[in-house]
């Protein structure tokens, strides 16, 4: 199953570079583990390479790449409460799951649909799709209000009305400057994409769609970016390339931070949550997961296997469920649930 986001160079990870993580993880004095930890048997939670993963109220909604299907799991104990995958959900190649409100929304990539799903008892609420919403591929969601934003790896963002479904406005051409677009972000009446090829974040009106900006300034710092979270001021947005994150403003379109780390390789999808901005970095001999604080912006602690038995393997997407931070290993069909202030490990679920 391929992931939504593309490996563009190969990273080989030292004994040494490992070494560094654990003396640098939690202050600086190793992993300190949470009592309790525990790893759970997952026989029965029909994980299959777990594409993308949103939290609503106390669950978790799993989107499964190689089964077409979508795992609900107990945030609090990891266990399973039930599996969507019937065939008239319209699940097809599900590449990424948002919540929004008391719905969730699940991108099918080979089925160029969205479903959307009832919270609670996991009715389907309609599946989106047809020609004129131009969907190809969709790899990667975002919302505002009542409306959704839909990505397409062939460079389309299309908007929805979550209440009817229907098509608000379609972007698609050369003047957008997509290129290998993977990451999506609605903040302060604007939409933000990253373009992974290109170097670039492509701006556009959240309402009419219009391109308002194409960012590139060597200023920004981006090489080959992939990943984009809002933290309620900024944007961040992970730099694949420079194994960097670039924190910038939506008010002035200008960048606040370029964020260097040669701890933070390789890194993808990001999330903000519990007042953290938290990175992925999926590739390599040694996958981890970074916390950042936003001001000023610094890395507090990076945690990969070496840090204790998270079972990370190609980790793919995050989502917070409380206090608690939830990561979707898909090539390890695991969940790996972290303690977001400290990182210390509660369970896997594997």
């Amino acid at each position: 199953m391929r992931s939504k986001w593309r490996q563009i160079r190969g990273w080989n990870v030292t004994a040494a570079t490992l070494t560094v993580l654990v003396v640098l993880a939690v202050g600086g004095g190793g992993t300190a583990f949470a009592k309790g930890t525990h790893r759970t048997p997952s026989l029965s939670l029909q994980l299959n390479s777990p594409t993308g993963i949103a939290a609503s109220g106390g669950a978790l909604y799993v989107s499964n790449g190689a089964s077409n299907s979508v795992t609900e799991v107990n945030a609090s104990d990891g266990t399973r409460l039930a599996t969507i995958s019937a065939r008239r959900f319209g699940l097809n190649g599900p590449t990424a799951v948002l919540a929004v409100g008391s719905d969730i929304f699940v991108a099918n990539g080979a089925g160029n649909s969205v479903t959307e799903i009832k919270v609670g008892n996991n009715r389907r609420v309609r599946i989106i799709r047809g020609p004129r919403y131009d969907f190809h591929d969709p790899v990667a969601l975002a919302s505002s209000g009542n409306t959704l934003y839909i990505l397409s790896a062939t460079g389309v963002v299309t908007e929805v009305a979550t209440g009817t479904g229907r098509r608000v406005g379609v972007a698609s051409g050369s003047q957008y400057g997509f290129a290998t677009p993977t990451g999506l972000v609605v903040a302060d009446g604007l939409v933000f994409v990253a373009n992974s090829a290109a170097n670039s974040v492509t701006v556009l009106n959240a309402t009419t769609l219009a391109e308002t900006a194409i960012l590139s300034d060597p200023s920004f710092g981006f090489n080959t970016p992939i990943g984009l979270a809002f933290d309620g001021t900024d944007i961040w947005v992970t730099n694949q390339g420079g194994d960097s994150v670039t924190e910038l403003s939506p008010a002035t379109l200008q960048a606040v931070t370029v964020l260097v780390s040669g701890y933070l390789p390789m890194v993808g999808p990001v999330t903000f949550g519990d007042g953290y901005v938290f990175t992925l970095s999926p590739p390599g001999s040694s996958p981890m997961v970074s916390q950042i604080v936003p001001s000023p912006a610094s890395v507090t602690w990076m945690m990969c296997n070496t840090n204790g038995p998270y079972l990370f393997d190609n980790p793919e997407s995050l989502a917070l469920s409380g206090s608690n931070l939830w990561v979707a290993n898909e090539s390890g069909n695991s969940l790996t649930e972290m303690d977001s202030d400290t990182g210390a490990l509660i369970r896997t679920v594997s």
